[in-house]
């Protein structure tokens, strides 16, 4: 029986490949799934700009921006790019105007305000500079259009200034950006700490919102928060006044989100659906923290005004999650949450994202493929599409921590197993692996343990936790104990594990099978709204722990 699986299993891989090689050959010219092309000059969200012409260009300005005054320019959707110099005395202005097709941006500056940029004879002609506010905004979005581009809308937020409140906003323009007014302010609560917390997080207040353009006329915004969701407001009259901010349906913790929306209708969200470690060393919620949620960002896509989503796939994973050098490495912040993109055809999304030169990329993808229902993994990429990594005790550099894998490749085979290091902040070694969020879907994984006196646990959740947080099972749908007695494992043989959910039944719940015989039934333990999207393999937590195998997993749609 189990040798038919595995029949079944390699046909399907080998369907997939075929129906992928055929797809490209058939439209060689548009990438699928994420695919890096180069990487930005400066921090990832300002500076990438969708010229009339179809010319891309990433301005080099914004934070931690390399060298000189130029633009990175592509004609081609991406594919290739070239360094353009630029006189250091021309300000860029990155947004189009619908209606006058000048290009705009607002920007800001310690002790001068807050001033909009707008071009006078298109992308590569004359500037004026002129003021919006004697205070300086933080963090401003690009432009947004609405009302059939009559309105101009930007986002941002105060909250380091002394004397400014710790709240986001927009500013509003109805001549093209001439002269604008600022909206009422929104505010969200802070952190609290207590329960899994040894301390408070870093509580910054409401910051870096984005919004996009409803089609009821409602503006929605989503906001960076200090909470364990990102939190939203409506506004009923084009950006001037905001309701109370409340939860979201998305999870995200101090990092970016970004919304927009596309040119079908569509709209995409990009976002970190990450929960950091629960705060150690008695922070006090002040700029003391240390990062542990910025090494994914994700994607997800919603055809009816955002009341449901399809994907939370994860668009990039940080390749230096694992760096021994990671806290240590000169620079400041170091992660892939910050975002922009543009829709460069039809579907077709070119995403700058990240921070620092040694995190940050430029990728392509197309927006449909956040609709597919299965993904596997028999790690012939190796450890690529998971998240193994340990950290070093001791905050190090610019709020982090260095890394070092925990858990590794044997004969081709994830290994996970508890690994006493008094290094570390934790001997408990774990794997988190992302797949498409269903709301109904099975898992399958070859399971091997090493000793039957192993125990372990695998988790069923709906957002990426570090891969040692054992606090993860408490806010799992299901938790499943890779224990050999209760699995009625009796050997150290490869085994077939599968794991079926709805949670649309009536009793929603998780059916256990071993070699495609039914074990036995998991009750769900937490609600999630948009389906599950990881796979959590966490080690026994005993030493002398002998760990367990992975040979390959898959998840599909029911």
């Amino acid at each position: 029986m189990y040798v038919r699986y595995i029949l079944s299993f390699l046909l399907f891989i080998a369907g997939s490949i075929t129906s992928l090689l055929a797809g490209s050959a058939a439209s060689d010219s548009i990438i699928w799934e994420p695919r890096v092309v180069t990487a930005p000059p400066s921090d990832a969200y300002i500076g990438l700009s969708l010229l009339e012409s179809g010319e891309i260009r990433h301005y080099n300005y914004g934070e931690q921006a390399e060298a000189g005054s130029f633009y990175l320019s592509s004609h081609d959707k991406g594919s290739t790019w070239k360094r353009v110099n630029t006189p250091k005395e021309i300000p860029f202005a990155d947004t189009r105007s619908p209606l006058t097709r000048q290009y705009l941006r607002l920007i800001a500056a310690p002790g001068m305000g807050t001033f909009v940029i707008r071009t006078t004879e298109g992308a590569d002609g004359g500037r004026e500079l002129l003021k919006v506010s004697d205070t300086m905004a933080i963090m401003l979005k690009p432009p947004l259009f609405i009302k059939d581009g009559i309105r101009v809308i930007v986002a941002g937020h105060y909250g380091v200034q002394r004397g400014l409140p710790r709240a986001c906003f927009t500013f509003v323009s109805d001549d093209d950006g001439r002269t604008w007014q600022r909206s009422s302010l929104v505010t969200t609560p802070d952190h609290q700490g207590g329960g899994f917390h040894d301390g408070i997080r870093w509580n910054h207040g409401a910051a870096e919102p984005t919004v996009v353009e409803l089609g009821d006329g409602r503006l929605w915004m989503l906001i960076r928060t200090s909470q364990d969701h990102h939190y939203q407001s409506f506004s009923d009259d084009g950006g001037i006044t905001w309701g109370d901010a409340t939860p979201s349906p998305f999870y995200g913790t101090i990092t970016m989100p970004t919304i927009g929306r596309l040119q079908d209708g569509r709209i995409l969200f990009l976002w970190s659906n990450t929960t950091p470690l629960p705060e150690v060393n008695q922070t006090t919620g002040v700029w003391d923290d240390v990062f542990t949620n910025r090494n994914a960002i994700h994607a997800a896509i919603s055809s009816d005004e955002g009341r449901s989503w399809q994907g939370f796939r994860e668009l990039y994973l940080d390749p230096r999650r694992d760096a021994a050098d990671f806290g240590t490495t000169p620079g400041v912040d170091k992660s892939v949450h910050q975002s922009q993109f543009v829709e460069i055809a039809p579907g077709e999304l070119l995403v700058s994202l990240g921070q620092h030169p040694l995190h940050r990329v430029m990728l392509r993808f197309h927006a449909d493929w956040l609709y597919e229902k299965e993904r596997h993994c028999d790690f012939s990429d190796g450890l690529a599409q998971w998240s193994v990594f340990s950290y070093y005790k001791g905050i190090v550099g610019h709020c982090g921590y260095n890394r070092t894998p925990g858990c590794s490749l044997e004969e081709g085979k994830l290994k996970v197993q508890y690994t006493e290091n008094d290094s570390l902040l934790t001997p408990v070694r774990g794997a988190v692996w992302n797949f498409p969020a269903l709301r109904r879907g099975r898992f399958t994984a070859s399971i091997q343990f090493n000793s039957l006196n192993t125990s372990g646990e695998l988790l069923l959740n709906d957002r990426w936790f570090n891969p040692t947080d054992t606090v993860a099972r408490h806010y799992a749908p299901f938790a499943l104990p890779l224990n050999p007695k209760r699995l009625k494992i009796k050997d150290t043989k490869p085994h077939l594990l599968e794991i079926e959910w709805d949670l649309d039944a009536v009793r929603p719940c998780a059916t256990i099978y071993v070699d495609q015989k039914r074990q036995m039934v998991i009750s769900l333990a937490n609600e999630s709204l948009h389906g599950l999207s990881y796979i959590h393999f966490l080690s026994d937590r005993q030493t002398g722990d002998k760990g367990y195998m992975v040979e390959w997993v898959k998840s599909e749609a029911l």
